[in-house]
């Protein structure tokens, strides 16, 4: 395949919103176009670093006696999707505090910190690389296991960095990459 760079892409949010999230059980999305499931909301703007997304695999070498390496075991595996929301909505409290701890009356809104566990739900994140494509990353099992500080100045957005594990699903995956690529022809 020759090198193209229309294929070259950054990860650039869709212009509808890019980050989303449901309650668990809600019915997940199987491809990179389809609409999602209306129970999907999405959480608004996130900070100018985007999302980073860290598969990490930890291994174990087995030596041999004499000192080489003759095995390369894989312990664990991981993955992280990282990002900070910027807007204050419910649905961003919602996803920090786990709903049972945000009140949402007409024009207010009460937030209860404490130590409750917080469910693990599904996300979607969608981007746009290039003009021809589109890429969507499905987390059947999003858990929040890190929340960053959350700085209160006035020459920067409120929001606090978010970590989510992606928990392995029934079938063992811990997220999808669903992509359409406008002119992509199957190899032999």
């Amino acid at each position: 395949m020759p090198n193209d760079a229309t294929s070259v892409g950054v990860g650039k949010p869709k212009v509808t919103g890019a980050i989303f999230v449901a309650p668990a059980g809600t019915p997940l999305p199987t491809d990179a176009t389809t609409d999602l499931n209306e129970a999907f909301e999405c959480i608004g703007y996130v900070s100018e670093d985007g999302v980073t997304i860290e598969e990490e695999r930890d291994t174990e070498d087995m030596v041999a006696w004499g000192g080489d390496t003759v095995y390369t075991s894989q312990t664990t595996y991981s993955e992280t999707f990282t990002f900070t929301p910027i807007e204050v909505n419910p649905v961003v409290a919602k996803m920090e505090y786990g709903d049972g701890n945000v009140e949402v009356t007409a024009g207010k809104m009460t937030i209860k910190h404490n130590s409750a566990e917080i469910p693990a739900k599904p996300m979607v994140i969608e981007v746009v690389p290039n003009s021809k494509t589109v890429d969507r990353f499905v987390v059947p099992n999003g858990k929040l296991t890190e929340k960053g500080e959350l700085n209160l100045t006035d020459s920067d957005p409120m929001g606090r960095e978010c970590t989510f594990a992606a928990l392995p699903d029934e079938n063992g995956n811990t997220a999808y990459e669903y992509l359409t690529i406008t002119g992509l022809t199957p190899t032999a």
